[in-house]
């Protein structure tokens, strides 16, 4: 257990029997769908990974669930990939001069001479450099706040609830350590992940291989972002409601 966590729970139920297996394939097969179609197969996922988080969140057992209801899925995914994306619009403004400086910076130095060059590329490393600045102190916090937001909005079933910031608020901080640890565990499970692929890709034998590992990579860390803040979210529901009796009492 981590800070409320059940860390064997979470890392094994999508291979835990030869259902749970099917179903993960079928997810890394919609995960691969994404890499055709854009946006929409994510938020099929996403509804997918919601479906987990509720199954903790009313205290049942955790399980891959079969894929039905794909409209409901698809709804569901939509709301909550809505909410991170609208909670995420700081830290795509940060990003903009990066994105802008780097697109046009192949035109500017294609074009400019030696003594341009010595004003572009100082100009170009000092608008990345305070890019990654303003961004790391932006995106830290958000990161860890952002599944409160999307787990309230999954109890509620309404995109407006991850806008009533006083209703899950007081969860959030109930259990912070709880949701800084959901972050860290699916932060240093995608770079073990990324790491492990990585190393398939730099050998001749296993390098086809990476195709089909990304869509199962894709589906493996959204199912474990959302469980882990599903059970962070739960504790911190559940410390809150016993201060409140503790203080009614």
């Amino acid at each position: 257990m981590l800070s409320g966590i059940d860390l064997n729970q979470i890392f094994t139920f999508p291979f835990k029997d030869a259902e749970s297996r099917r179903h993960f394939l079928i997810g890394c097969l919609v995960s691969l769908t994404a890499f055709i179609v854009p946006i929409l197969p994510y938020f099929v996922l996403y509804g997918y990974a919601i479906r987990i988080a509720k199954q903790i969140m009313n205290n049942e057992s955790l399980r891959m669930a079969a894929w039905d209801d794909w409209e409901g899925m698809f709804k569901d995914g939509a709301r909550v990939f809505g909410i991170r994306m609208i909670f995420s619009i700081p830290m795509f403004v940060v990003m903009i001069p990066l994105f802008a400086s780097m697109f046009f910076m192949p035109f500017f130095m294609g074009n400019a001479s030696s003594s341009e060059l010595d004003v572009i590329i100082p100009a170009f490393m000092l608008i990345s450099f305070g890019a990654m600045c303003a961004l790391i102190p932006i995106s830290i916090p958000l990161v860890v706040i952002i599944p409160a937001a999307e787990m309230y909005v999954v109890e509620k079933r309404e995109f407006a609830a991850g806008f009533r910031f006083r209703e899950w608020w007081p969860i959030f901080r109930a259990n912070i350590s709880g949701f800084i640890a959901a972050f860290a565990i699916y932060y240093v499970s995608s770079m073990i992940l990324v790491f492990a692929v990585q190393i398939i890709g730099a050998t001749l034998i296993f390098a086809c291989l990476v195709p089909f590992l990304l869509p199962a990579i894709t589906m493996y860390g959204l199912l474990i972002m959302y469980a882990a803040a599903a059970q962070a979210y739960k504790v911190g529901r559940d410390k809150l409601a016993q201060r409140e009796t503790n203080l009614g009492a």
